[in-house]
């Protein structure tokens, strides 16, 4: 049953359990809605501002659910970030393979848009930034125009990824903690909910969208900028390699073992 809270904004209807769809709340409609058109509207200026083009519609998505759907994992920054520069990677890897195999034909596009989202998706997967919006980043370079060369669309994407999760943690800070701590609710550096190796790239990215903003007065600092935010990019994409968990099915999981579901020489086993 769908939850109805006409209350006025107060801390109470920030947490977890009511701060979440599923629930209709005042708080989140005036909060969230409000905070998700700032935020976009935000990083429009500045892009514009700053001539560092960015695709929009899929940076709406997160900033809807950064604003509204805070204690998502999606939500949290390495998703956002990492989501949104190895999706523009995998959806240009995909239309240019689909161009490579189809250019021409009726299949062209469709191609395109398959081999872009799949790429993207499985990208995200492995190195555990899934971030639903990044699948329209993927998608959009098979059928419009790009507002950067091939090259730097990644990295502009996610600069794109950093404002968003900037503002966002600094819109909702006011009412609950943002970035929202894991299920392990375990704090590390400056008491935030985060890895230190998520933290360090995080803080990386930030600085590097700092020098970014400087192009239209200095090309230096924005390609410095660039260097950067590859470098905070491959701390937040590959850290966890390092610490990685492998299972393996064992001997307990194949069919037929002593430890699996019965065959058909187990049944009849039991009393008449």
């Amino acid at each position: 049953m769908i939850e109805v809270r006409v209350t006025r904004p107060r801390r109470r209807e920030f947490l977890p359990d009511v701060y979440r769809p599923g629930v209709i709340s005042l708080s989140r409609i005036l909060w969230g809605s409000l905070g998700g058109g700032l935020l976009l509207s935000l990083i429009a200026i500045l892009a514009g501002s700053c001539g560092i083009g960015v695709l929009y519609p899929p940076l709406a998505a997160t900033c809807f659910i950064n604003a509204t759907c805070a204690y998502l994992r999606v939500a949290r920054p390495k998703s956002v970030i990492v989501g949104h520069f190895i999706a523009t990677v995998g959806g240009l890897l995909g239309v240019h393979a689909g161009e490579w195999a189809l250019g021409g034909t009726s299949l062209a596009v469709p191609a395109k848009l398959g081999l872009a989202v799949l790429l993207a998706s499985a990208l995200m997967q492995i190195l555990d930034a899934d971030h639903p919006p990044a699948a329209a980043t993927a998608a959009i370079p098979a059928i419009l125009p790009l507002p950067a060369p091939d090259l730097l669309l990644p990295l502009h994407m996610a600069w794109g990824g950093v404002l968003a999760v900037v503002f966002s943690v600094a819109w909702n800070r006011i009412w609950f903690e943002c970035p929202a701590p894991d299920e392990s609710g375990r704090r590390t550096w400056f008491r935030l909910g985060m890895d230190k190796p998520d933290i360090a790239g995080a803080g990386t990215c930030v600085l590097a969208s700092v020098l970014m903003c400087a192009k239209p007065w200095s090309e230096g600092l924005y390609a410095a900028g660039l260097a950067f935010m590859l470098a905070g990019l491959a701390v937040l994409s590959l850290h966890h390699f390092f610490s990685v968990k492998l299972v393996r099915a064992d001997a307990a999981e194949r069919p037929g073992s002593a430890g699996g579901c019965a065959g058909p020489a187990a049944e009849g086993t039991g009393p008449d």
